[in-house]
């Protein structure tokens, strides 16, 4: 007894001291970090591939034998296939970081740079194929062992020059000759089966299609001409009888070579124009036969003036009767330009009745020169029908192409709305797939429309606030959801615009229920309405605060089973915790829950395609998202990754959700971050990160990483800080007191409550929303020692009529019915705008502000941040603002993310730890010293 209780002390103390020992993370860990990607099952569940891979650096795959145990690794490995029948294991290899960025600063041509590798395990075995320099490859998802994989050109090799010489070597045939051969377009192209071991090799291949079913392969050689005019070869590769056809050559341009599911049929676009302006026509093959040309712009269906796109994609219904492609406005020659550019005006001409302000347009400009109007031909009738139309431009396919039905959708008439008005209104068409016929089944739709997968019925959110479904045969309709006595839009809607409603969760199998969401539960509505909608989840959802989503396990399915077990996954708005449940329809049984615990489940289930075994993430806030595999119930389950166990090493943090009441008396959560090595005994500097609500991330993983423009909360309790982030609940028409009332109630709470926060020694962090949220909060509080505002609007007057770059649009939707929440125009409501701009109070701040607002920002214009810094100069007040060079509203560049977390961390470690000003903050950095000098080092007074 007395031996284990020794023991156990040793262990108690041997723990304490390892937490000791513990060091607080630093700027240099970042590029180590790791994060799970890209897994997958096989279809027979044996076996699963997953990344590793570093933010910065070299990563791994690996690669499991779920039967075994056993675990193996590829050191760059990614982009993993399993074949059909788990056969073999195909995966590309890239070059080191190291290789790639010594090539970069070589300047190495992109011939010579290093290039991807390829291997292949036939499994169960051990042995692995490696080829280099491969470009791409691809597998068939069923049906035949035999891939395809495309090799990249050879680097051209370094001629050995003798010391005297002038060239060295053999003379140059094109120089003595006058004419320099045709540079080959293509490489080899390699069809494998690596079951068999058997290879098949063709040279000048610049395109190539695998079937899905495995039946066949198609590639595409070019071979130049001295005339220009390039000769081109399809060929139609069988793979069970291993031979090859050729089903097409001519000269001139082939595009977008495309196999149907079956392989049986292959399409492309194909040109003999020499021109630039080239006019494309349509070619089918069909079982290896000689491909015909199917469509032209002389076509009878074809609209006057059109032809064939060369932006179309082109797409086989599943049952390959069909074949989609997309066809626009023949080009045309543009007229010769005779001026110079500086012969010429540049002019943009806005005019009141534009339907898409100039700023959009230019956005949308080459996305418009690419668009192109869905067509289909009718493969068994040989004939083409014109679908989408310039009127009714967009069209949605059933089915995978089978249904006879489509959905098109036209916001041409609305467009203008969109400057100003949140709703992206759009009239609803039924088109008939067979013969084009279309008739408007909804006009001026203003929220979400869907079509079910049998086309026989389109429901929509309507302005009343309920489901509204209509009967396609008929045009009849009906509010399906009026008795449902709960709502069924975004009980959390804060915002003056309308609420969003929840989730279509699916269509079931008998083609007349929906399952319709609420906040919490699912309901099957019966879409004739005749009968009362039944709440499958029995109210569990609602009565125990948790919300119900379905999880989809079968990814090709269109309709949801009466008769199958349903998975949800589930979450406890009020505790945080997750899991999954599985309801049985119909049955009036609650939920059952298969797991439920203090965690998050990540990004759902994938289950195996023929067997009942599933993978999935979870994480904590001190777990990395790690993959488990285990059978479809979640029981015995296998955890098969580690991603970051370095982490061991760091000084972590905990998290704990807390609630108060807000001034203005509304109950509200928010997390509470402390250092893991917390001191209940010590005072703590306490740093505020807001946006709107973020409580909900209770266990979610924040790996240390370079930030985008926040403060990365782990770091920050790493490194001796606590770290509060409230939930906001808004008022229209009063954003910057609804910010004041919930966070510094909020803060003045974890005050009272905890001892161990220094309370004079506080700060906030916030960007975009949070950054201007912070702008108006140290106008009205000298609560906070100091703060970082990142992207602020200061001056809702100036921001209200401008421009978000990023996307054309106008700003005055966001004030008048989104996230600025003032709920009227400029005119409307001057004196909200200026209540809530804390440019006109800049006189009232006393806090110390590090500003971020960057010159190329896209969503908040740079001249708020210039606006916010000079008043804050004039006035005297301590400010700085760093605004990084061609960057957006969130920064995308590594260096500079980097960059931000030691500014920021060294701003808040003056204000905060009375830690000594860096160079930058005390001097600045002048325009002369800029890329010289990072100013970091520490300046003692």
């Amino acid at each position: 007894m007395k031996k284990s209780v020794l023991f156990l002390f040793i262990v108690i103390l041997f723990s304490v001291v390892i937490s000791a020992q513990k060091i607080p993370l630093d700027h240099d860990v970042y590029d180590s970090w790791k994060s799970l990607s890209s897994s997958s099952i096989s279809d027979d569940g044996k076996w699963v591939t997953y990344e590793i891979n570093p933010q910065q650096g070299d990563g791994w795959l690996y690669i499991c034998d779920i039967q075994s145990g056993r675990k193996d690794s590829s050191f760059c490995g990614f982009r993993a296939g399993i074949s059909p029948e788990s056969k073999y294991v195909v995966w590309q290899v890239k070059p080191t970081y190291g290789e790639t960025r010594e090539a970069k600063k070589k300047k190495l041509k992109s011939d010579q740079m290093p290039k991807n590798n390829l291997s292949i395990r036939v499994l169960p075995g051990e042995d692995v194929i490696e080829v280099e320099r491969v470009k791409s490859y691809q597998i068939p998802e069923s049906g035949s062992y035999w891939m395809a994989y495309l090799m990249e050109k050879k680097a051209e090799e370094k001629k050995d020059i003798k010391p005297g010489s002038a060239g060295g070597g053999k003379p140059d045939e094109s120089k003595i000759s006058g004419k320099k051969p045709p540079e080959p377009k293509g490489t080899e192209l390699v069809i494998f089966n690596p079951v068999s071991g058997k290879k098949y090799s063709y040279t000048d291949v610049t395109d190539y299609a695998v079937a899905r079913e495995g039946k066949s392969i198609a590639f595409l050689q070019v071979f130049p001409d001295t005339t220009k005019i390039d000769r081109l070869v399809i060929s139609y590769f069988d793979t069970k009888k291993e031979s090859i056809q050729e089903i097409f050559s001519e000269k001139g341009n082939v595009s977008k070579l495309t196999a149907d599911k079956t392989g049986n049929n292959y399409s492309f676009i194909f040109t003999s124009d020499t021109s630039k302006v080239k006019v494309y026509d349509l070619y089918l093959s069909g079982s290896g036969r000689k491909a015909v040309r199917i469509v032209n712009s002389s076509d009878p269906a074809m609209p006057d003036g059109w032809s064939v796109s060369e932006n179309t994609s082109l797409n086989f219904s599943d049952d390959a009767r069909r074949l989609f492609f997309g066809t626009a406005e023949k080009p045309q020659k543009e007229p010769e330009d005779t001026l110079l550019d500086d012969e010429k005006y540049h002019l943009d001409i806005w005019s009141w009745n534009d339907p898409v302000l100039q700023p959009m347009q230019k956005i949308q400009l080459e996305r418009e020169k690419r668009r192109n109007y869905q067509a289909v031909y009718h493969i068994d009738r040989n004939m083409m029908v014109q679908l989408a139309t310039e009127e009714i431009p967009d069209i949605r396919i059933l089915q995978k192409g089978d249904n006879n039905t489509a959905l098109g959708s036209s916001d041409l008439k609305y467009r203008k709305l969109g400057s100003w008005d949140v709703n992206r209104y759009a009239d609803y068409y039924i088109i008939n797939v067979e013969n084009g016929d279309t008739k408007m089944i909804l006009e001026k739709a203003a929220s979400r429309v869907m079509i079910s997968p049998d086309g026989k019925w389109v429901i929509y959110w309507d302005i009343s606030r309920q489901w509204v479904s209509i009967n396609v045969a008929d045009n009849s309709s009906r509010i399906i959801t009026s008795s449902i006595g709960v709502p069924l839009y975004n009980e959390l809607h804060d915002t003056p615009g309308e609420p969003d409603p929840y989730d279509i969760e699916g269509w079931l199998d008998d083609g007349r229920h929906v399952l319709i969401k609420d906040r919490y539960d699912i309901w099957s509505v019966d879409l004739n309405g005749t009968e009362a909608p039944i709440n499958i989840t029995n109210g569990f959802g609602r009565i125990n605060r948790i919300t119900f989503n379905y999880q989809n396990l079968d990814p090709d399915a269109d309709f949801i089973k009466r008769k199958e077990l349903l998975y949800l996954s589930a979450f406890n708005e009020q505790t945080k915790a997750a899991g999954y449940f599985t309801v049985k329809l119909f049955t009036g049984d609650a939920p059952h829950d298969l797991l439920m615990g203090d965690c998050s489940y990540g990004r759902g289930i994938t289950k195996a395609k023929n067997a009942d075994r599933i993978i999935w993430q979870k994480e904590t806030f001190t777990e990395s998202p790690e993959l488990y595999v285990s059978n479809i119930n979640f029981s015995d389950p296998e955890r098969l990754s580690v991603t970051n166990p370095q982490q061991g090493k760091y000084n972590w943090g905990t998290v704990e959700l807390v609630e108060w009441m807000s001034f203005d008396h509304q109950e509200l959560q928010g997390l509470l971050y402390k250092p893991e090595d917390f001191d209940p005994s010590r005072k703590y500097p306490m740093i505020v990160y807001f946006y709107e609500r973020n409580s909900d991330g209770l266990h979610s993983y924040i790996p240390p990483a370079p930030g985008r423009s926040k403060i990365n909360i782990t770091f920050a309790v790493s490194n001796g800080y606590i770290l509060f982030v409230p939930d906001i609940t808004y008022t229209t028409g009063y954003p910057g007191q609804s910010c004041y009332n919930a966070v510094v109630s909020g803060t003045y709470s974890m005050i009272d409550k905890y001892p161990f926060i220094d309370s004079d020694h506080m700060g906030l962090d916030g960007q975009s929303w949070g950054g201007y949220q912070i702008a108006y909060l140290v106008t009205q509080t000298d609560l906070y020692k100091c703060a970082y505002s990142g992207a602020p609007v200061v001056n809702m007057i100036s921001a209200y009529g401008g421009i978000r770059w990023e996307s054309g649009m106008s700003r005055m939707f966001q004030y008048e019915q989104t996230q600025s929440r003032i709920g009227g125009t400029l005119w409307e409501k001057p004196i909200h705008y200026i209540e809530n701009s804390p440019i006109f109070f800049i006189p009232k701040i006393n806090t110390p502000l590090l500003i971020m607002h960057n010159d190329a920002d896209g969503a908040v214009p740079w001249y708020q941040g210039i606006e916010f810094i000079n008043a804050l100069r004039r006035l005297e007040k301590p400010a700085w603002m760093l605004s990084y060079n061609d960057e957006a509203h969130n920064l995308v560049k590594r260096p500079n993310g980097k960059d931000i977390m030691i500014r920021k961390m060294q701003f808040f470690d003056h204000y905060l730890k009375d830690q000594p000003m860096p160079y930058w903050m005390k001097n600045g950095i002048s325009q002369l010293e800029k890329g010289k000098i990072d100013g970091y080092e520490l300046v003692k007074n």
